[in-house]
């Protein structure tokens, strides 16, 4: 079995307000529900608040058909 794991970085502009941390918890809850993991703390450039996260997925290898 080979895993792979998907690195997503969940962004929302960032405003110096309450409503930019509710739009981004609200995304990444969302995130989280479909299986997706927190991968370190938020952070933010002048513009955009980013939170990193990593989504596992399993694959089977199929044994070839004798």
């Amino acid at each position: 079995m080979k895993a792979t794991v998907e690195y997503i970085i969940v962004a929302v502009p960032f405003h110096a307000d309450a409503a930019t941390h509710d739009e981004l918890a609200r995304k990444v809850n969302e995130k989280l529900a479909a299986g997706c993991e927190l991968f370190g703390p938020p952070f933010l450039s002048a513009e955009m608040m980013y939170q990193p996260m990593t989504k596992p997925h399993c694959h089977t290898a199929q044994s070839p058909l004798s």
